[in-house]
């Protein structure tokens, strides 16, 4: 009889024992898994906090290094040009240096160069990225008197995956048009590749109303100009226009911000 008390109290002892070793199974298992849960949450949150970080970081890249890809304008449906801030200062400031406050007006001349771009073949828009000082004349006419500076600008172009889709010149202070003289040297661009453009720029009505420039193409046939409508890329505020531009004035300790070839 004593035997089976004795017996009877070990099995009730195994019994408990494993009872109480499966309720303390239960319990750290239950523990792990919601600490497992808890980490799963934490490194979830980790892991998004981080590729939220790296895409911060590359679209701030980007918008460093590509600036004319940071914000975006909304372009008109029937705008079928671009042109960058850029380009617009640097064809803005090479006309300024030679028709400037320091310079007597009767010296004042034209200025002309390179318009480097490229083109959007869905929409067809045309997005002039660069422009290349080449050189200045009379005060009626500009010409590209060297052909090795043509040349080493087209080098420099094709290097940043651009083509030269036109050219520009300057009518200091007496309007941006283009004239019957200027149809000879259009027909050369054209004849090269026939959307090319010709941009004018008068520095003198930047007033904080316009640009001052306009672009246009000519229709060869008829020897007939057209103007092309056009939409600076980037946000730009038209009314700061006339301060910018004096405060990037291209003489600068006698030099230009932005050199012609034959100055470099």
């Amino acid at each position: 009889m004593e035997n089976e008390d004795n017996s009877y109290k070990e099995n009730l002892k195994k019994s408990l024992k494993k009872e109480i070793k499966e309720n303390l199974k239960s319990e750290i298992i239950n523990e792990i898994v919601s600490e497992l849960k808890a980490e799963e949450s934490l490194l979830k949150k980790e892991l998004v906090d981080l590729l939220s970080q790296k895409i911060s970081s590359v679209e701030l890249e980007k918008e460093i290094t590509q600036p004319k890809q940071g914000i975006q304008k909304k372009i008109k449906e029937d705008v079928e040009c671009l042109i960058s801030v850029k380009a617009f200062l640097k064809i803005s400031s090479h006309a300024l240096k030679y028709a400037n406050d320091d310079i007597p007006r009767e010296d004042w001349v034209e200025v002309i160069g390179l318009l480097a771009g490229k083109i959007n073949n869905k929409t067809q828009t045309l997005y002039i990225e660069d422009a290349y000082p080449m050189g200045h004349g009379s005060a009626v006419y500009a010409e590209i008197k060297e052909y090795k500076n043509f040349v080493r600008a087209f080098k420099d172009i094709k290097k940043k995956n651009l083509f030269i889709c036109g050219w520009y010149h300057s009518h200091p202070s007496y309007g941006a048009f283009m004239s019957s003289e200027d149809l000879g040297t259009q027909a050369r661009y054209q004849k090269l590749w026939d959307k090319s453009v010709a941009l004018v720029i008068d520095p003198y009505e930047i007033d904080g109303n316009s640009y001052g420039f306009k672009i246009f193409r000519s229709n060869l046939k008829t020897q007939e100009w057209f103007s092309i409508p056009f939409e600076i890329a980037e946000p730009l505020d038209i009314g700061a226009l006339p301060q910018l531009l004096d405060f990037i004035k291209p003489i600068v300790d006698g030099r230009a911000l932005f050199l012609e070839y034959d100055e470099e």
